[in-house]
């Protein structure tokens, strides 16, 4: 859903007005007071109880800039925020340590004592690193978008987010799973594409902790870490991440309390008191003119040397505009104050970075409107939608480290004794509550034994009794570095406990903290890494443990000397879900999840039972040796299949292997190339929800939204969007304009300065320039790029997260290879769009591009055949295609109407429809789908075939063009599997289609 809040790029008049009146009005100790932010509590507390006087003293007497609460519920963040902002002259400026697990780091992770029932709040996903191991933009993306909308409806409006930090050291013991990984690259992309969706959240971001703070062995909450590191080392490695934020459009950055001795002497200052650091290297070298905070003035890295005072001066004096969270806020204010009467300091510099603070409220409209309503908190905080992309981000994330023993997946059924050994803080009630309720689900009689940091050796003897006893161990860990005490260690009793074990049982080991962990154990063969202690991550963990949904995690970081960035194991999916889900559990009353755990984003691959919806499984089994026999001949090295009959999912299945030796299977959820396929589940369906919003008007000129779009040929002024789309426009079929251009503008070009080969709308001739066009039409009136529109309208609001233009790299392990190019690219084309004109506009284009799964497809035929409209998802239903993000309700995505008209057969000169294709003498869709039946196929090998009458639907996705697009052994492949799935219909009679 949208953003409850926006943000305004670039000041009114009338803000700016606001800003320059404001300053001028403050005297010198108002002025130094701005400068401020201060940590408060999170946690409600009444404005007339004691506990809220020294917040209302800071706010009102102080007159500080801004607060940053800490953990607390999302209304009694609004309540004390609100309270705060009522008593504040000048609008407050709150921030909030966002950074790791998104909203579930501060407003998430209650529980009423002694029950432990959790009391709710925003989402929590996943540890940032995580994401680093999933590799994937867009869910680093939807991280900083859902993080910033639930952060605005609590009223916090810059997140401490994302730690920017590249963790290319292993004894860190502070960032550790707050970073995205060790590979500066990957941190800058996933960092980027954090920012770009907190953008569009509504929030404002910070990178930090410059200039980074990976490299270090010393937790600076309570000492110096020191980075023996040069500016040519910063350059290559550390600043990487910091400027592709500054050149994304980061709004603030965050200094790091780390010495520098190779850059500023044995003796010069902490970074964040440097001028050179700040001043120098971020401000002149790296252009960075956002908001610039200190990091908590409360850490020992810096009050143990200087003071709260001094230290206050210096970030001032170095460059700093924010100092956060001062031990003492009115010795911070006092000493700035006079270093400014003392002449350390002008009113100039402070009118500097106030004016910078003050821009921020203005651009936020907090000069206007400063309160939130509770409303906005019940309307996005921890919705379905939210909750399940975070589900579905921690079980991307699961990572199979090492599993000599081929003990992963294991078999809950198996006839062995099962012991639980769970290690945790004596503090952390939480730990493991999800993993273990789960596994009694699963295996009813496993035994769990609990061991902290207060257990004694009788505890241990009693432990390695248990052990002894079992037939199987699972060992689950929840020890993270712990910030602010320096420590990550596992006690020496454990360590010999489970190297015992491991050498005598099988044994997995499950960290739910440190990736780093395993290190200390060295005799475990068989080791995940579930990344985070939340729930989320524990179900994730359990469900992948047992060969529940498939396992795809990679390394962002290294563990030496045991595994190298980017190992991890593939593991598929191999049995259904078991969830121990309650009525009450949000996802399940949001209908996202049914009690089964059938979820979204494609991890349920259950299906229906094919009598229940009129067909014989005889009937589908005889398409599955279609398939199976035509791959045999070499038609694919690989298929996916998917077949649905009202509403339900009756047939997903995967055949043969991504490319031909990889040894990589595929699996219902592969993703393959689409071609042309994308012009009807991209492109086609942009332009019917357009056309239904009332904003594409099919009998338009081309020229009416592209005026330079008929230079090539005066003709093409007669041109019209509906004849694009009918492949009436007399443009050629294509032009290999690959070799000799390559962007997106000068495809444009080309395509403007195309003549035309026929009359429009003489004669149908199939043509990807048209639809090329088309595409260009859609992103001019959507105002939008094709991609980002159909992320906005069509992917997200039906959960198809894996259909996407542009696939990250990272994903090349789930792709199907395509083409061994000899002529254009000379490499073997995987991951990348095999179409080479697309390729060289930059991957988005009508025409080619889009890559998707069998069952995103699925989930785009069902809505299509329900008229356009998305079905709620009902925790009762049995069966059927995953619920896809948003369903808590029917969602109508595309009108009937417009539907209706872009799917019919426009008249019988060819058997064009709008965009896509219907059935002719020798159809790809067979000989038994009905005249109604709409369909179409892609270049690489793909189809998608929908037929309203027999509401059934047919996805058949292959990648017959590897090696080699002379392979034309998947259209008898084709035409027969289409044939036997509806002949598979028992519940009506089924006729050959007439001539």
């Amino acid at each position: 859903m949208p953003a409850p809040f926006g943000r305004v790029l670039g000041l009114e008049a009338e803000a700016r007005l606001w800003v320059e009146q404001t300053l001028e009005s403050l005297t010198l100790e108002e002025l130094v007071g701005q400068l401020v932010i201060e940590w408060i509590p999170g946690g409600y507390v009444s404005p007339s109880s004691p506990d809220f006087e020294p917040l209302e003293r800071w706010v009102v007497e102080d007159k500080i800039g801004g607060v940053s609460p800490s953990i607390g519920t999302p209304h009694a963040y609004v309540a004390k925020l609100n309270a705060l902002q009522a008593r504040a002259e000048i609008p407050l400026l709150v921030t909030a340590d966002f950074e790791n697990g998104g909203p579930g780091m501060r407003i998430n992770g209650s529980y009423a004592l002694p029950s432990m029932l959790p009391q709710g709040g925003g989402t929590s996903f996943p540890p940032t690193m995580a994401f680093g191991a999933i590799g994937d933009e867009r869910f680093a993306y939807e991280y900083g978008r859902i993080t910033a909308v639930e952060a605005r409806a609590s009223g916090v409006h810059l997140l401490f987010a994302p730690v920017l930090d590249v963790n290319n050291n292993a004894d860190n013991p502070v960032i550790a799973s707050r970073s995205f990984g060790a590979d500066p690259e990957l941190v800058a992309r996933l960092g980027a594409a954090f920012i770009r969706g907190a953008k569009e959240g509504g929030a404002y971001t910070t990178g930090k902790h410059f200039p980074g703070h990976g490299d270090t062995s010393v937790d600076s909450h309570i000492g110096l870490p020191v980075i023996l590191a040069d500016r040519a080392r910063l350059d290559s490695l550390e600043l990487i991440p910091f400027n592709r934020a500054i050149q994304e459009g980061v709004d603030a950055i965050m200094t790091a309390h780390v010495a520098l001795p190779n850059l500023l002497g044995a003796a010069g200052p902490p970074a964040t008191l440097s001028s050179e650091i700040l001043t120098g290297l971020l401000r002149a070298d790296l252009a960075f003119d956002g908001v610039l905070f200190t990091d908590a003035l409360t850490m020992r890295a810096i009050t143990d040397a200087y003071g709260i005072g001094e230290a206050s001066v210096r970030a001032v004096e170095a460059g700093a505009d924010v100092i956060l969270s001062p031990k003492d806020v009115s010795a911070a204010i006092s000493a700035v104050v006079q270093a400014t009467r003392d002449g350390r300091l002008t009113r100039t510099r402070l009118e500097n970075s106030v004016r910078r603070l003050l821009e921020m409220k203005a651009e936020l409209g907090l000069h206007r409107n400063r309160f939130v309503s509770l409303d906005a908190v019940d309307a996005v905080v921890g919705s379905g939608a939210h909750l399940a992309l975070a589900d579905s981000a921690a079980v991307r994330s699961i990572t199979l480290v090492g599993d000599a023993g081929g003990l992963v997946p294991m078999r809950a059924e198996a006839p062995v004794e099962t012991v639980h050994l769970l290690y945790a803080r004596s503090s952390w009630l939480w730990a493991s509550r999800a993993f273990s309720q789960g596994l009694l689900a699963r295996v009813p009689g496993a035994r769990e034994v609990r061991l902290d940091e207060r257990s004694d050796a009788a505890a241990y003897a009693s432990a390695a009794e248990a052990v002894a006893s079992a037939g199987r161990v699972i060992v689950s860990v929840y020890v993270p570095p712990s910030v602010g005490s320096g420590e990550e260690a596992l006690p020496e009793p454990l360590r010999a406990l489970v190297n015992e074990a491991a050498t005598e049982k099988p044994t997995v080991l499950l960290s739910f903290a440190s990736p780093y962990l395993v290190r200390a154990l060295p005799d475990v063969s068989s080791y995940v890494v579930a990344w985070g202690d939340r729930e989320v991550s524990q179900r994730a963990a359990l469900g992948a443990l047992f060969g529940e949904q498939a396992i795809t995690g990679r390394l962002p970081i290294p563990i030496p000397p045991l595994a190298a960035i980017g190992d991890g194991l593939d593991r598929a999916q191999v049995t259904t879900r078991i969830d121990t889900r309650t009525v009450d559990d949000p996802l399940v009353a949001a209908g996202i999840v049914d009690r089964a755990g059938r979820r979204v984003f494609g991890q349920d691959q259950s299906v229906a039972d094919p009598a229940s919806v009129g067909m014989s499984a005889e009937g589908l089994a005889r398409v599955d040796s279609i398939i199976e026999a035509a791959l045999t001949d070499s038609a694919a090295s690989g298929a996916a299949l998917a077949i649905g009959r009202r509403g339900q999912l009756v047939s997903l299945k995967a055949f043969g292997e991504l490319a031909y030796g990889s040894g990589r299977p595929v699996t219902p959820t592969s993703i393959w190339d689409m071609a042309s396929v994308s012009k009807v589940v991209g492109t086609t369906t942009a332009a019917m929800m357009l056309v239904g919003d009332g904003l594409l008007d099919l009998d338009a000129p081309v020229v009416s939204y592209l005026p330079h779009w008929s230079r090539g040929d005066d003709r093409k002024s007669r041109v019209t969007v509906r004849q694009l789309l009918l492949h009436r426009t007399g443009l050629p079929p294509f032009r290999r304009w690959f070799f000799d251009i390559a962007g997106l503008e000068a495809y444009k070009a080309a395509a403007a300065d195309e003549p035309l080969d026929l009359e429009p709308g003489v004669e149908t001739v199939y043509s990807d320039i048209g639809i090329m066009t088309l595409a260009w039409v859609i992103e001019e009136v959507a105002q939008q790029s094709l991609d980002s529109f159909l992320n906005d309208r069509l992917w997200q609001p039906l959960g198809m997260l894996e259909s996407r233009y542009r696939p990250s790299a990272t994903l090349r392990p789930r792709i199907a290879a395509t083409e061994m190019d000899t002529t254009w690219r000379h490499e073997l084309v995987w991951g990348r769009v095999h179409d080479e004109n697309a390729d060289a506009m930059g991957g988005v284009a009508g025409h080619a591009g889009l890559f998707s799964t069998a069952v995103d497809l699925s989930v785009f035929a069902r809505m299509m055949l329900n008229g356009g409209v998305s079905p709620a998802c009902r925790p009762e239903e049995v069966a059927g295609e995953p619920c896809p993000v948003a369903r808590a309700s029917a969602q109508r995505l595309v009108e009937q109407d417009v539907l209706e008209m872009f799917t019919t057969r426009f008249d019988e000169s060819s058997s064009r429809a709008l965009g896509w294709d219907t059935p002719s003498a020798r159809s790809s869709g067979g000989d038994y789908v009905t005249s109604d039946a709409y369909g179409h196929t892609g270049y690489t090998g793909t189809s998608i075939w929908l037929d309203p009458q027999l509401d059934l639907w047919v996805v058949l996705l292959t990648n017959r063009v590897h090696p080699t697009r002379e392979n034309q052994k998947h259209i008898p492949m084709r035409r027969a599997v289409h044939d036997a799935a509806v002949l598979a219909i028992t519940d009506q009679p089924i006729r050959k289609r007439a001539p």
